[in-house]
């Protein structure tokens, strides 16, 4: 399947992936812009994915490989994430105080900061495709995009 209009793919994870583009492209131009007062240790460079594992991830913090599964990541590719941004002071590493041989991922009161910082960024990028392509046509997507990530495992429901 093509797109009648430039020969790219218009199948659903094309199109799906040019939106994630278009996010990922403004997002860090849209955080350079974001008043940083109050959460000073907050990294300006962060990426849309890190965004992204800094929400999956609660305040009580989560078992590697559970955050893992919850990401749809390898614990290999989780562990990577979670150094880096442990390194930025986003994350904290901990043992399970239960089980010492299990560690326990939390973000730090800056890596909360991000979060809503973060998801104020997207809300307002989403605002902006709402009234650029209409509130009913958008608030549609949401509500298919919603029942599709609701289902089990993601599988269509009849």
């Amino acid at each position: 399947m093509t797109s009648r209009h430039d020969g790219h793919p218009d199948h659903i994870l094309a199109l799906l992936g040019y939106l994630m583009d278009a996010f990922r492209r403004e997002l860090p131009l849209r955080l350079e812009l974001v008043d940083l007062e109050g959460a000073p240790g907050v990294t300006r460079s962060l990426r849309g994915s890190q965004i992204r594992l800094l929400s999956l991830t609660p305040e009580e913090g989560l078992r590697v490989t559970d955050l893992a599964d919850r990401a749809g990541m390898t614990k290999q590719s989780l562990g990577e994430f979670a150094t880096t941004l442990e390194a930025q002071g986003l994350l904290e590493s901990v043992r399970d105080p239960a089980d010492r041989r299990v560690r326990i991922l939390r973000p730090t009161a800056d890596g909360m900061a991000a979060v809503r910082i973060g998801q104020r960024v997207i809300e307002d990028l989403e605002q902006e495709y709402r009234q650029q392509y209409g509130a009913e046509r958008w608030d549609t997507l949401r509500e298919i995009l919603l029942a599709i990530t609701s289902s089990s495992e993601g599988t269509p429901t009849s």
